[in-house]
């Protein structure tokens, strides 16, 4: 089984998912939900129903089943308290998996659960949350996973056999990390400009933000290098690019949580990379400037 902490868009495409190719598993929730029946609509647009298990609290696990993952779906600056508040069902040798925009919280979480395998993940996944249990698939690409606290660890070979049968394009990787930063990287370029604008994604094709996300992506992928990380400012710009294009017509996350007066995740993303440059002594001054136009936002 795999228990989902967050029934958001992400959280809920991976429950449908699993229900649909016949795994079980159990979604965790903060709100109270009106019902158990989680509707789900693919990229084909076909709808479906199911019955799901769901409740405020994970379900405790047996030491024989330890393989009972969590991934944890919520937002980044949510990540750590989520998993407090669960605490006290979580067994020590049970995998976390984070699944989440942004930087830093592998760090916080290792904090708090230093036995227990911490798996760092990310998705090109696209979903649209309608309503309570209500989600739309609205794009397909791929999922990366790999240890974060002790890369020489054993695979878990039934784990991510799962996820592949779940969803398609979804791997293993001994170098997460770089796919990691390379998503911070890739937020970092759309996702504070386009909320500041409050614009679609696609629109940021325009001439008036090509020199903003070069220096976002130079500056970033300075930090980056100063942290071990190497990337080619050209490969990066062309991914960030065909990233725009594939979701032109969306509403990055950042942008919803500043239309509707949310906190974002912008310290998990230029805060990461503006304390990172601190530590280097590296001048950011464009990330550093985004920051702080989206933390006024915030304040209103």
């Amino acid at each position: 089984m795999i228990q989902i902490i967050g029934a958001g868009a992400i959280g809920c495409l991976w429950a449908a998912t699993l229900q649909k190719s016949g795994h079980s598993c159990h979604l965790v929730s903060r709100h109270k939900q009106l019902t158990n029946t989680l509707h789900f609509t693919d990229l084909s647009a076909n709808t479906t129903q199911f019955t799901i298990s769901h409740g405020h609290h994970l379900l405790a696990t047996r030491l024989a089943e330890q393989q009972s993952a969590i991934l944890v779906c919520v937002k980044a600056p949510q990540v750590l308290d989520a998993l407090l508040s669960q605490q006290p069902y979580i067994n020590k040798h049970q995998i976390i998996i984070l699944m989440h925009n942004g930087y830093g919280c592998a760090e916080q979480v290792l904090k708090y659960f230093p036995n227990n395998p911490i798996i760092s993940a990310t998705t090109s996944n696209g979903s649209l949350l309608n309503g309570p249990l209500s989600i739309t698939h609205t794009g397909a690409g791929p999922t990366y996973l790999g240890y974060f606290n002790d890369p020489s660890q054993q695979i878990p070979i039934q784990l991510v056999k799962t996820l592949q049968d779940t969803m398609d394009d979804v791997h293993w990787s001994k170098d997460i990390n770089s796919k990691c930063w390379l998503k911070l990287i890739i937020n970092a370029a759309i996702n504070p400009l386009s909320a500041i604008q409050q614009i679609k994604n696609g629109q940021l094709r325009s001439s008036t933000y090509t020199k903003t996300i070069e220096n976002i992506i130079s500056e970033s992928i300075a930090v980056a290098k100063a942290e071990s990380i190497h990337f080619h400012v050209p490969t990066v710009l062309h991914t960030v690019n065909k990233v725009i294009t594939a979701t032109a017509e969306n509403y990055s996350s950042m942008n919803r949580d500043i239309h509707y007066q949310r906190p974002t995740e912008i310290e998990f993303i230029n805060g990461y990379l503006i304390k990172k440059a601190l530590q280097h002594q590296i001048a950011v001054p464009t990330l550093s400037d985004l920051y702080h136009q989206i933390k006024k936002k915030e304040c209103h």
